[in-house]
Protein backbone atom coordinates (compact mmCIF):
# COMPACT_ATOMS: atom_id res chain seq x y z
CA UNK A 1 0.00 0.00 0.00
CA UNK A 2 1.77 3.09 -1.15
CA UNK A 3 2.06 6.46 1.31
CA UNK A 4 -0.99 8.84 0.92
CA UNK A 5 0.35 11.85 -0.88
CA UNK A 6 -1.17 14.88 0.46
CA UNK A 7 -0.46 17.39 -1.70
CA UNK A 8 -1.10 21.12 -1.00
CA UNK A 9 -1.46 23.61 -3.67
CA UNK A 10 -0.80 27.25 -2.73
CA UNK A 11 -4.29 29.26 -2.63
CA UNK A 12 -4.62 32.63 -3.91
CA UNK A 13 -4.36 34.87 -1.03
CA UNK A 14 -7.05 36.83 0.22
CA UNK A 15 -5.82 40.18 1.21
CA UNK A 16 -8.52 43.11 1.39
CA UNK A 17 -7.61 45.69 -0.78
CA UNK A 18 -4.06 44.69 -1.90
CA UNK A 19 -3.62 43.65 -5.38
CA UNK A 20 -1.06 41.15 -5.89
CA UNK A 21 -0.39 40.33 -9.68
CA UNK A 22 -2.19 36.87 -10.81
CA UNK A 23 0.96 34.50 -11.84
CA UNK A 24 -0.56 34.33 -15.43
CA UNK A 25 0.04 38.32 -15.79
CA UNK A 26 3.78 38.00 -14.90
CA UNK A 27 6.04 38.16 -17.45
CA UNK A 28 8.41 35.35 -16.74
CA UNK A 29 12.40 36.26 -16.29
CA UNK A 30 14.90 33.83 -17.45
CA UNK A 31 16.85 31.72 -15.26
CA UNK A 32 20.36 33.18 -14.44
CA UNK A 33 23.08 31.07 -15.93
CA UNK A 34 24.53 28.18 -13.72
CA UNK A 35 21.27 28.33 -11.68
CA UNK A 36 18.56 25.88 -11.55
CA UNK A 37 15.12 26.91 -10.40
CA UNK A 38 12.38 24.31 -9.11
CA UNK A 39 8.53 24.79 -8.45
CA UNK A 40 6.16 22.72 -6.87
CA UNK A 41 4.67 21.86 -3.27
CA UNK A 42 6.46 23.45 0.05
CA UNK A 43 9.54 22.65 -1.67
CA UNK A 44 12.86 23.37 0.33
CA UNK A 45 16.40 24.17 -0.63
CA UNK A 46 19.43 22.84 1.43
CA UNK A 47 22.90 22.68 1.76
CA UNK A 48 23.92 19.20 0.50
CA UNK A 49 25.88 18.53 3.42
CA UNK A 50 27.03 15.29 5.39
CA UNK A 51 24.83 14.77 8.80
CA UNK A 52 22.23 17.83 8.07
CA UNK A 53 18.21 16.77 8.05
CA UNK A 54 17.37 15.40 4.82
CA UNK A 55 13.93 16.07 4.47
CA UNK A 56 12.33 19.84 6.28
CA UNK A 57 10.65 19.51 9.55
CA UNK A 58 12.08 15.34 10.07
CA UNK A 59 14.97 14.83 12.22
CA UNK A 60 14.86 10.94 11.72
CA UNK A 61 16.66 11.06 7.98
CA UNK A 62 19.61 12.71 7.41
CA UNK A 63 22.21 13.41 4.62
CA UNK A 64 24.54 10.77 4.16
CA UNK A 65 28.34 10.25 2.61
CA UNK A 66 26.90 7.94 -0.26
CA UNK A 67 24.63 11.12 -1.09
CA UNK A 68 27.57 13.80 -1.49
CA UNK A 69 29.62 11.33 -3.09
CA UNK A 70 27.63 10.89 -5.39
CA UNK A 71 28.92 14.94 -7.21
CA UNK A 72 32.37 15.83 -7.68
CA UNK A 73 31.27 19.68 -6.28
CA UNK A 74 29.71 20.95 -3.65
CA UNK A 75 25.89 20.70 -3.99
CA UNK A 76 22.39 22.17 -3.16
CA UNK A 77 19.20 20.19 -3.18
CA UNK A 78 15.27 20.85 -3.58
CA UNK A 79 13.53 18.29 -1.69
CA UNK A 80 9.50 18.50 -0.14
CA UNK A 81 7.97 17.07 2.96
CA UNK A 82 9.06 13.45 3.17
CA UNK A 83 5.81 11.51 1.92
CA UNK A 84 4.43 14.62 -0.21
CA UNK A 85 4.82 16.13 -3.85
CA UNK A 86 8.14 18.66 -3.63
CA UNK A 87 9.85 19.62 -6.52
CA UNK A 88 6.95 19.63 -9.27
CA UNK A 89 9.08 21.29 -12.36
CA UNK A 90 12.91 22.02 -12.71
CA UNK A 91 14.86 24.44 -15.24
CA UNK A 92 18.34 25.29 -15.62
CA UNK A 93 19.71 29.02 -16.69
CA UNK A 94 21.90 27.43 -19.27
CA UNK A 95 22.08 24.63 -21.41
CA UNK A 96 23.22 21.49 -19.85
CA UNK A 97 21.96 18.57 -17.66
CA UNK A 98 20.01 18.24 -14.79
CA UNK A 99 20.12 15.49 -11.92
CA UNK A 100 17.16 14.35 -10.21
CA UNK A 101 16.68 11.24 -7.61
CA UNK A 102 13.83 9.69 -7.01
CA UNK A 103 13.19 5.70 -4.85
CA UNK A 104 11.87 4.90 -8.42
CA UNK A 105 14.54 3.67 -10.33
CA UNK A 106 12.98 3.74 -14.08
CA UNK A 107 11.89 7.27 -15.01
CA UNK A 108 12.96 6.27 -18.67
CA UNK A 109 9.31 6.98 -19.67
CA UNK A 110 9.20 10.31 -18.52
CA UNK A 111 12.42 10.72 -20.48
CA UNK A 112 15.03 10.37 -17.47
CA UNK A 113 18.15 8.66 -17.50
CA UNK A 114 19.75 6.69 -14.96
CA UNK A 115 23.03 7.57 -14.18
CA UNK A 116 23.33 4.12 -11.80
CA UNK A 117 24.28 6.44 -8.91
CA UNK A 118 22.26 5.80 -5.80
CA UNK A 119 22.30 6.98 -1.91
CA UNK A 120 19.87 5.91 1.16
CA UNK A 121 18.17 8.54 3.34
CA UNK A 122 17.34 5.96 6.40
CA UNK A 123 14.97 3.83 4.96
CA UNK A 124 14.61 5.19 1.51
CA UNK A 125 16.57 3.84 -1.38
CA UNK A 126 17.13 7.07 -4.06
CA UNK A 127 18.02 6.46 -7.49
CA UNK A 128 20.27 9.25 -9.58
CA UNK A 129 18.49 10.03 -12.96
CA UNK A 130 19.59 12.72 -15.07
CA UNK A 131 18.47 14.72 -18.23
CA UNK A 132 19.43 17.29 -20.98
CA UNK A 133 18.05 20.25 -20.97
CA UNK A 134 17.81 23.65 -23.17
CA UNK A 135 18.06 26.94 -20.67
CA UNK A 136 14.86 28.14 -19.64
CA UNK A 137 12.81 25.45 -20.64
CA UNK A 138 10.80 23.51 -17.74
CA UNK A 139 10.86 20.29 -16.80
CA UNK A 140 8.57 17.92 -15.46
CA UNK A 141 9.97 16.45 -12.52
CA UNK A 142 8.25 12.64 -12.55
CA UNK A 143 6.55 11.73 -9.27
CA UNK A 144 4.74 8.45 -10.83
CA UNK A 145 2.07 5.90 -8.63
CA UNK A 146 5.11 3.67 -7.48
CA UNK A 147 7.03 6.74 -5.73
CA UNK A 148 6.26 6.93 -2.19
CA UNK A 149 8.75 10.05 -1.08
CA UNK A 150 9.63 13.33 -2.69
CA UNK A 151 11.95 13.54 -5.61
CA UNK A 152 14.82 15.31 -4.70
CA UNK A 153 16.40 17.79 -7.60
CA UNK A 154 19.94 19.01 -7.32
CA UNK A 155 22.02 22.03 -8.89
CA UNK A 156 25.12 23.90 -7.07
CA UNK A 157 22.85 26.77 -7.51
CA UNK A 158 19.26 26.08 -6.44
CA UNK A 159 15.99 28.38 -5.81
CA UNK A 160 12.65 28.23 -6.09
CA UNK A 161 10.93 29.97 -8.73
CA UNK A 162 7.47 31.81 -8.58
CA UNK A 163 6.67 32.51 -4.92
CA UNK A 164 4.88 35.32 -3.94
CA UNK A 165 5.03 36.64 -0.82
CA UNK A 166 1.67 38.14 0.75
CA UNK A 167 1.34 42.06 1.58
CA UNK A 168 5.02 44.00 0.86
CA UNK A 169 8.12 42.43 2.20
CA UNK A 170 10.13 45.34 4.57
CA UNK A 171 12.52 42.74 5.94
CA UNK A 172 13.33 39.18 6.29
CA UNK A 173 15.93 37.48 8.07
CA UNK A 174 19.71 37.09 6.36
CA UNK A 175 19.98 33.36 6.72
CA UNK A 176 16.92 31.48 5.87
CA UNK A 177 16.58 29.29 8.94
CA UNK A 178 19.14 31.10 10.53
CA UNK A 179 17.15 33.05 12.70
CA UNK A 180 13.72 34.56 12.87
CA UNK A 181 11.67 37.85 12.98
CA UNK A 182 10.73 38.90 15.91
CA UNK A 183 8.90 41.62 17.87
CA UNK A 184 7.55 43.13 14.89
CA UNK A 185 5.32 46.31 15.67
CA UNK A 186 4.37 49.64 14.09
CA UNK A 187 3.57 53.30 15.04
CA UNK A 188 2.23 56.10 12.63
CA UNK A 189 4.33 59.80 12.99
CA UNK A 190 2.60 62.71 13.74
CA UNK A 191 4.20 63.85 10.19
CA UNK A 192 2.01 60.99 8.79
CA UNK A 193 4.96 58.66 7.90
CA UNK A 194 5.21 54.81 9.48
CA UNK A 195 7.72 53.49 11.46
CA UNK A 196 7.73 50.04 11.48
CA UNK A 197 10.74 47.55 14.03
CA UNK A 198 11.45 44.14 14.43
CA UNK A 199 14.42 41.88 15.82
CA UNK A 200 16.06 38.81 13.94
CA UNK A 201 17.21 40.98 10.05
CA UNK A 202 20.22 42.00 11.15
CA UNK A 203 23.70 40.61 11.52
CA UNK A 204 25.18 43.49 13.76
CA UNK A 205 22.27 45.09 15.61
CA UNK A 206 19.32 43.53 17.97
CA UNK A 207 16.96 45.95 16.60
CA UNK A 208 16.32 47.44 13.57
CA UNK A 209 13.84 50.35 12.38
CA UNK A 210 12.10 51.06 8.84
CA UNK A 211 10.02 53.75 7.67
CA UNK A 212 7.75 54.85 4.75
CA UNK A 213 6.99 57.82 3.54
CA UNK A 214 4.62 56.76 1.50
CA UNK A 215 1.93 55.22 3.31
CA UNK A 216 3.63 52.03 3.33
CA UNK A 217 4.56 51.73 -0.51
CA UNK A 218 8.20 51.52 -0.47
CA UNK A 219 10.71 51.29 2.87
CA UNK A 220 13.76 51.70 3.51
CA UNK A 221 15.68 50.88 6.68
CA UNK A 222 16.30 54.15 9.41
CA UNK A 223 20.53 53.79 9.50
CA UNK A 224 22.45 55.73 11.55
CA UNK A 225 20.52 55.59 14.96
CA UNK A 226 21.36 54.87 18.60
CA UNK A 227 18.77 52.75 18.81
CA UNK A 228 20.84 50.20 19.88
CA UNK A 229 21.98 51.80 23.11
CA UNK A 230 18.28 52.78 24.37
CA UNK A 231 17.93 50.31 26.45
CA UNK A 232 15.26 48.02 24.90
CA UNK A 233 15.66 44.37 23.95
CA UNK A 234 12.61 42.48 23.56
CA UNK A 235 8.84 42.24 23.77
CA UNK A 236 8.58 45.68 22.72
CA UNK A 237 5.74 47.96 21.01
CA UNK A 238 6.02 51.72 19.33
CA UNK A 239 3.62 53.93 20.18
CA UNK A 240 3.26 57.57 19.80
CA UNK A 241 2.05 59.93 22.54
CA UNK A 242 1.83 63.89 23.06
CA UNK A 243 3.82 63.91 19.75
CA UNK A 244 6.86 62.07 20.64
CA UNK A 245 7.46 58.33 19.85
CA UNK A 246 8.23 55.84 22.56
CA UNK A 247 9.71 52.32 22.88
CA UNK A 248 8.65 50.15 25.48
CA UNK A 249 9.31 46.48 26.60
CA UNK A 250 11.89 44.38 27.91
CA UNK A 251 16.00 45.38 28.83
CA UNK A 252 18.82 42.77 27.55
CA UNK A 253 17.91 39.00 28.89
CA UNK A 254 13.84 40.23 29.30
CA UNK A 255 15.57 42.33 32.50
CA UNK A 256 13.63 45.03 33.91
CA UNK A 257 10.40 47.10 32.52
CA UNK A 258 12.22 49.49 29.99
CA UNK A 259 11.25 52.71 28.01
CA UNK A 260 13.02 55.23 25.64
CA UNK A 261 11.92 58.31 23.88
CA UNK A 262 12.56 59.95 20.32
CA UNK A 263 11.63 63.16 19.19
CA UNK A 264 12.96 63.27 15.94
CA UNK A 265 10.73 60.34 14.39
CA UNK A 266 13.14 57.34 15.42
CA UNK A 267 16.22 58.56 14.72
CA UNK A 268 17.86 59.70 17.91
CA UNK A 269 16.71 57.63 21.52
CA UNK A 270 16.99 58.64 25.14
CA UNK A 271 19.14 56.12 26.90
CA UNK A 272 17.94 54.96 29.95
CA UNK A 273 20.48 54.77 32.95
CA UNK A 274 18.18 54.75 36.21
CA UNK A 275 14.41 55.22 37.84
CA UNK A 276 14.63 58.86 36.43
CA UNK A 277 15.41 57.95 32.33
CA UNK A 278 13.73 54.87 31.83
CA UNK A 279 13.93 51.82 33.74
CA UNK A 280 10.94 51.70 35.04
CA UNK A 281 10.25 47.90 37.23
CA UNK A 282 13.28 45.86 37.86
CA UNK A 283 12.98 41.86 37.34
CA UNK A 284 12.33 39.88 34.89
CA UNK A 285 9.33 40.26 32.42
CA UNK A 286 7.63 38.82 28.97
CA UNK A 287 5.31 40.70 26.86
CA UNK A 288 4.96 41.22 23.22
CA UNK A 289 3.99 44.67 20.82
CA UNK A 290 0.56 45.10 22.71
CA UNK A 291 -0.90 48.06 22.11
CA UNK A 292 -1.24 51.12 25.00
CA UNK A 293 -4.53 52.79 25.82
CA UNK A 294 -5.29 56.32 27.37
CA UNK A 295 -8.37 56.56 29.21
CA UNK A 296 -9.12 59.10 32.31
CA UNK A 297 -5.96 61.10 32.01
CA UNK A 298 -3.48 57.90 32.35
CA UNK A 299 -1.94 55.58 30.26
CA UNK A 300 -1.89 51.97 29.87
CA UNK A 301 0.13 48.67 29.52
CA UNK A 302 0.10 45.20 29.71
CA UNK A 303 2.77 43.27 30.86
CA UNK A 304 4.01 39.43 32.30
CA UNK A 305 6.39 39.23 35.37
CA UNK A 306 8.63 35.99 35.12
CA UNK A 307 8.25 34.58 38.51
CA UNK A 308 10.99 32.08 39.70
CA UNK A 309 9.15 28.95 38.40
CA UNK A 310 8.78 30.41 35.37
CA UNK A 311 5.20 31.25 35.51
CA UNK A 312 4.14 34.26 33.61
CA UNK A 313 1.99 36.48 36.23
CA UNK A 314 0.35 39.21 34.31
CA UNK A 315 -0.35 43.30 35.34
CA UNK A 316 -0.99 46.66 34.16
CA UNK A 317 1.40 49.41 34.54
CA UNK A 318 0.04 52.76 34.28
CA UNK A 319 0.86 56.44 34.41
CA UNK A 320 -0.41 60.03 34.42
CA UNK A 321 -1.00 60.96 30.57
CA UNK A 322 0.88 63.92 30.97
CA UNK A 323 3.86 62.76 33.32
CA UNK A 324 7.52 62.57 32.04
CA UNK A 325 7.15 58.50 31.11
CA UNK A 326 10.96 57.61 31.42
CA UNK A 327 10.47 58.47 35.34
CA UNK A 328 9.66 55.39 37.44
CA UNK A 329 7.75 56.90 40.20
CA UNK A 330 5.11 58.42 37.72
CA UNK A 331 4.10 54.44 37.04
CA UNK A 332 1.60 52.33 39.36
CA UNK A 333 2.01 48.81 38.78
CA UNK A 334 -1.20 46.84 39.38
CA UNK A 335 -1.08 42.99 41.59
CA UNK A 336 1.01 40.57 39.23
CA UNK A 337 -1.87 37.77 39.01
CA UNK A 338 -1.43 33.68 39.52
CA UNK A 339 -3.62 30.99 38.31
CA UNK A 340 -3.43 27.39 37.74
CA UNK A 341 -5.26 24.40 36.55
CA UNK A 342 -7.73 26.65 34.33
CA UNK A 343 -9.59 25.35 31.44
CA UNK A 344 -12.08 26.98 28.71
CA UNK A 345 -15.22 24.39 29.20
CA UNK A 346 -12.76 21.26 28.66
CA UNK A 347 -9.75 22.36 26.94
CA UNK A 348 -6.70 23.21 29.24
CA UNK A 349 -5.54 26.65 29.36
CA UNK A 350 -1.57 26.78 29.87
CA UNK A 351 -0.64 30.71 29.76
CA UNK A 352 -2.21 33.90 30.05
CA UNK A 353 0.07 36.07 28.22
CA UNK A 354 0.32 39.27 25.86
CA UNK A 355 -2.69 41.15 27.31
CA UNK A 356 -3.98 44.08 25.88
CA UNK A 357 -4.67 47.35 27.73
CA UNK A 358 -8.08 47.71 26.32
CA UNK A 359 -10.32 51.13 27.53
CA UNK A 360 -14.03 51.14 26.58
CA UNK A 361 -15.91 54.52 25.80
CA UNK A 362 -17.27 54.76 29.57
CA UNK A 363 -13.40 54.47 30.85
CA UNK A 364 -13.40 51.22 32.45
CA UNK A 365 -9.96 49.34 31.56
CA UNK A 366 -9.31 45.94 30.93
CA UNK A 367 -6.09 43.21 30.28
CA UNK A 368 -7.35 40.99 27.62
CA UNK A 369 -4.73 38.36 27.63
CA UNK A 370 -3.91 35.26 25.16
CA UNK A 371 -5.58 32.71 26.78
CA UNK A 372 -2.61 29.98 24.93
CA UNK A 373 -3.78 25.86 24.64
CA UNK A 374 -2.86 23.33 22.91
CA UNK A 375 -6.37 22.17 22.22
CA UNK A 376 -8.59 24.97 21.16
CA UNK A 377 -7.74 28.59 19.93
CA UNK A 378 -11.01 30.41 20.93
CA UNK A 379 -10.63 31.39 24.66
CA UNK A 380 -9.41 34.47 25.36
CA UNK A 381 -8.96 36.24 29.44
CA UNK A 382 -10.93 39.49 30.24
CA UNK A 383 -9.48 41.33 33.44
CA UNK A 384 -10.84 44.11 34.81
CA UNK A 385 -8.60 46.66 35.86
CA UNK A 386 -9.67 49.06 39.09
CA UNK A 387 -10.60 52.82 39.08
CA UNK A 388 -7.72 53.72 40.73
CA UNK A 389 -5.50 51.39 38.75
CA UNK A 390 -4.06 49.38 41.48
CA UNK A 391 -5.30 46.43 41.14
CA UNK A 392 -6.29 43.64 38.24
CA UNK A 393 -9.00 41.30 38.86
CA UNK A 394 -7.87 37.25 40.19
CA UNK A 395 -8.32 35.00 36.71
CA UNK A 396 -10.95 32.78 36.93
CA UNK A 397 -13.16 30.40 34.36
CA UNK A 398 -15.49 33.20 34.48
CA UNK A 399 -13.48 35.52 33.73
CA UNK A 400 -12.82 33.66 29.88
CA UNK A 401 -14.21 35.31 26.56
CA UNK A 402 -14.87 33.36 23.59
CA UNK A 403 -12.33 35.24 21.15
CA UNK A 404 -11.50 33.86 17.72
CA UNK A 405 -7.72 33.42 17.59
CA UNK A 406 -7.79 34.23 21.37
CA UNK A 407 -5.08 31.38 21.60
CA UNK A 408 -3.06 32.99 19.35
CA UNK A 409 -1.04 36.97 20.18
CA UNK A 410 -3.22 39.62 19.06
CA UNK A 411 -3.55 43.20 19.15
CA UNK A 412 -7.12 45.37 20.05
CA UNK A 413 -8.10 48.77 19.33
CA UNK A 414 -11.26 50.71 19.75
CA UNK A 415 -12.86 52.67 16.64
CA UNK A 416 -15.26 55.11 17.63
CA UNK A 417 -16.49 55.46 14.01
CA UNK A 418 -17.91 52.11 13.86
CA UNK A 419 -18.85 51.41 17.15
CA UNK A 420 -16.53 48.26 17.36
CA UNK A 421 -13.40 46.64 18.82
CA UNK A 422 -11.35 44.82 16.34
CA UNK A 423 -8.54 42.55 15.73
CA UNK A 424 -6.33 40.81 13.65
CA UNK A 425 -6.15 36.86 15.01
CA UNK A 426 -5.17 33.21 13.45
CA UNK A 427 -8.43 31.11 14.87
CA UNK A 428 -7.60 27.41 14.25
CA UNK A 429 -9.70 25.79 11.61
CA UNK A 430 -11.14 22.01 12.65
CA UNK A 431 -10.14 21.15 9.40
CA UNK A 432 -6.51 21.99 10.00
CA UNK A 433 -5.85 21.22 13.44
CA UNK A 434 -4.37 17.90 14.26
CA UNK A 435 -3.11 17.69 10.62
CA UNK A 436 0.06 15.59 10.69
CA UNK A 437 3.18 14.38 8.26
CA UNK A 438 5.88 12.03 9.40
CA UNK A 439 8.43 14.59 11.05
CA UNK A 440 7.81 17.22 13.75
CA UNK A 441 3.96 16.84 13.54
CA UNK A 442 3.66 13.22 13.82
CA UNK A 443 1.41 13.87 16.58
CA UNK A 444 -0.66 16.55 14.76
CA UNK A 445 -0.05 20.20 14.56
CA UNK A 446 -1.82 21.93 17.66
CA UNK A 447 -4.17 24.41 18.03
CA UNK A 448 -1.75 27.25 19.08
CA UNK A 449 0.56 26.51 16.50
CA UNK A 450 -2.40 26.57 13.42
CA UNK A 451 -1.05 30.43 12.27
CA UNK A 452 -2.33 30.14 8.17
CA UNK A 453 -5.19 32.03 8.36
CA UNK A 454 -5.47 35.72 9.52
CA UNK A 455 -8.66 37.20 10.23
CA UNK A 456 -10.20 40.60 11.27
CA UNK A 457 -12.70 40.15 14.07
CA UNK A 458 -14.58 42.62 15.94
CA UNK A 459 -16.97 42.62 18.94
CA UNK A 460 -19.21 45.57 20.18
CA UNK A 461 -19.11 44.41 23.81
CA UNK A 462 -15.64 43.16 24.39
CA UNK A 463 -17.55 39.90 25.42
CA UNK A 464 -19.26 38.50 21.57
CA UNK A 465 -16.67 38.79 19.03
CA UNK A 466 -17.35 37.78 15.57
CA UNK A 467 -14.92 36.46 12.76
CA UNK A 468 -15.61 39.44 10.52
CA UNK A 469 -13.21 39.33 7.12
CA UNK A 470 -10.86 36.61 6.45
CA UNK A 471 -7.58 38.58 4.92
CA UNK A 472 -4.72 35.93 4.47
CA UNK A 473 -5.31 32.58 4.01
CA UNK A 474 -3.24 29.16 3.01
CA UNK A 475 -4.16 25.53 3.28
CA UNK A 476 -0.83 24.62 4.39
CA UNK A 477 -0.38 24.98 8.03
CA UNK A 478 3.39 23.92 8.58
CA UNK A 479 5.15 26.79 6.83
CA UNK A 480 2.62 29.36 6.93
CA UNK A 481 2.34 31.71 9.67
CA UNK A 482 0.30 35.04 9.63
CA UNK A 483 0.85 36.16 13.24
CA UNK A 484 1.71 38.67 15.87
CA UNK A 485 0.52 41.49 13.85
CA UNK A 486 0.57 44.54 15.14
CA UNK A 487 -1.39 46.85 13.40
CA UNK A 488 -3.06 50.86 13.46
CA UNK A 489 -6.27 52.24 12.29
CA UNK A 490 -5.29 55.09 9.28
CA UNK A 491 -8.20 56.77 8.30
CA UNK A 492 -10.68 54.57 6.59
CA UNK A 493 -8.07 51.38 6.64
CA UNK A 494 -6.15 49.46 8.60
CA UNK A 495 -1.97 49.18 8.37
CA UNK A 496 -0.49 46.70 9.74
CA UNK A 497 3.05 44.53 10.09
CA UNK A 498 2.89 41.04 10.41
CA UNK A 499 5.41 38.46 11.61
CA UNK A 500 5.22 36.07 8.33
CA UNK A 501 6.45 32.69 7.85
CA UNK A 502 6.46 31.29 4.28
CA UNK A 503 7.88 29.91 1.51
CA UNK A 504 10.30 31.90 -0.09
CA UNK A 505 12.67 31.91 -3.02
CA UNK A 506 15.53 30.63 -0.83
CA UNK A 507 12.96 27.91 0.73
CA UNK A 508 11.11 27.28 3.41
CA UNK A 509 10.81 28.65 7.29
CA UNK A 510 11.64 26.15 10.00
CA UNK A 511 8.07 25.74 10.87
CA UNK A 512 5.20 28.12 10.94
CA UNK A 513 6.31 29.87 14.36
CA UNK A 514 9.51 30.62 13.24
CA UNK A 515 9.32 33.86 10.82
CA UNK A 516 11.52 34.40 8.07
CA UNK A 517 9.64 38.31 6.80
CA UNK A 518 8.12 41.36 8.85
CA UNK A 519 5.55 42.36 5.90
CA UNK A 520 3.29 44.95 5.23
CA UNK A 521 -0.46 44.82 4.97
CA UNK A 522 -3.40 47.60 4.16
CA UNK A 523 -6.99 46.65 4.52
CA UNK A 524 -8.81 49.29 2.45
CA UNK A 525 -12.21 50.70 3.29
CA UNK A 526 -12.26 47.94 6.41
CA UNK A 527 -15.65 49.01 8.26
CA UNK A 528 -16.96 47.99 4.74
CA UNK A 529 -15.63 44.42 3.54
Amino acid sequence: MRTIKRIFYLSSVFLAALSCSEKNNVEELPAEPGTIEVRGTLTDVRPLDEGSEFYPQNTRYAVTAEAVSCFDSPMDYAVGLKEYRGPEEVRSGSDGTIYIASDVADLASYGWTATGGQFAAGDVLYYLHSISCKANEWISVPYPDAAEVSPVVFGESLRVSDVQIPGMPIASVPVLRGSTVSNVCMAILPDGSYIASCTGVSSTQRISLFKSDDRGNSWYALDGTNVAENGVSNYYNLFVHNGSLYMMGAGADNLNVVISRSDDGGRTWTVPADGNSGILIVGRFHSAAVPVAVSGGRIYRAMEEVADDESRRPFVMSAPADADLLVADNWTKTNSVTYSGLSYVDDPVSELIEGNAVATPAGEVYNILRASSTSTSVAAMKLAVSEDAAALDSPDEDSFVKLPGGGKKFTIRYDAASGYYWTLTNPASDDVAGMQHEGIYASGITHDLVRNRLVLVRSSDLETWVQYKQILADPDPFFHGFQYVDWQFDGNDIVAVCRMACPESRGLPVRQHDANFMTFLRIENFRDL
